[in-house]
């Protein structure tokens, strides 16, 4: 079975589920709404509002590299060479099957210049682990603040959040503490070595990477933020912000090309949940959508210009 995935027919054919689903997904969406109100809404958005946005999602790519950078999976490797990266990496997250596709091509871009494949991907694993885990606790304080105000109309929503993101947290650090304190003893002494680099790489988790991972993610609610202003709406940085977490987590599930329709599909309905208009708030996703695939896109050209890392044959494995 694996072999199949791993042929040019099983890529194929998980491309055009994906795409399918993505379809099916924005189909319903776009039933739900008055196309014509929304595709008015996104002509008559401030331009100069969206373009800011549009930078602001360039800026999380660029500390997304920090954050390798400090992390120092590649020893003395500069930042250029970790934002060339991460800016190639962010394109085809966008462009291809998700986040997973671009840390793949990160990792291998990283082994070049280590001759080694197991500390960048571990590095890499770690990184998105702190901002699923960041983003994680934001959803969760969100639904607690709900809960605590007593918000009846979102009262549900709250509780749904809530229990999710705790019952995943919890099964999340059960399989890590099996992963790191019982296979270890079970596991060939090849697994034994990628999982040594893994328990490396949560040890370079300083509290600089936690706090660039909450950055990152207060960020990414500000450019959702302005693309409501500028679609001339008044609303609190608590919407976008939350809708903006609960799109990231929803889009952790691999079932969309790109995470599209699951998407836009979270942030308008938490959006819609506290009041805004479906049809605008179906445009602030769709707009968020080309928002970061402009900024991918950007960040693909700037790429071009900057150097490679210098390549280093692999290392050899002594038997």
């Amino acid at each position: 079975m694996s072999e199949y995935f791993k042929s040019p027919l099983g890529r194929f054919s998980i491309l055009t589920f994906k795409l399918l689903v993505s379809a099916a997904l924005l189909y319903f969406i776009f039933t739900l709404v008055d196309l014509r109100e929304a595709l008015q809404a996104a002509i008559g958005a401030n331009l100069i509002l969206l373009l800011l946005a549009t930078l602001i999602r360039g800026g999380v790519f660029c500390l997304d590299a920090l954050r390798l950078h400090w992390m120092a999976p590649v020893s003395g490797l500069p930042y250029h060479q970790h934002l060339r990266l991460a800016l190639r990496g962010a394109f085809f997250s966008q462009m291809g099957f998700g986040f997973l596709t671009g840390d793949a091509y990160r990792a291998v871009g990283y082994a070049k210049g280590t001759g080694s494949l197991s500390a960048p991907a571990a590095h890499l694993l770690a990184a998105r682990l702190a901002g699923i885990a960041m983003t994680a606790l934001i959803a969760l304080t969100a639904a607690l603040f709900l809960i605590i105000t007593k918000s009846e109309a979102l009262h549900g929503f709250a509780l749904q959040v809530g229990y999710g993101v705790a019952i995943v947290g919890m099964v999340s650090l059960g399989l890590l503490w099996v992963m790191f304190k019982i296979l270890p003893r079970h596991v060939p002494a090849s697994v034994q070595d990628g999982l040594a680099h893994g328990a490396e790489a949560l040890k370079s988790l300083s509290p600089r990477i936690w706090l660039l991972s909450l950055l990152v993610i207060l960020l990414r609610g500000i450019s959702l933020w302005l693309i409501f202003v500028a679609l001339h709406q008044t609303v609190s940085y608590f919407i976008p912000l939350l809708a903006s977490v609960t799109g990231t987590l929803v889009t952790l599930l691999p079932l969309a090309f790109g995470g599209l329709g699951l998407r836009e599909g979270a942030i308008a309905g938490v959006a819609s949940l506290f009041g805004m208009p479906a049809a605008l708030s179906v445009s602030a996703a769709i707009l968020l959508r080309m928002a970061v695939v402009s900024a991918a896109s950007a960040g693909l050209v700037v790429s071009l210009f900057l150097p490679e890392i210098p390549h280093k044959k692999p290392e050899k494995v002594i038997k």
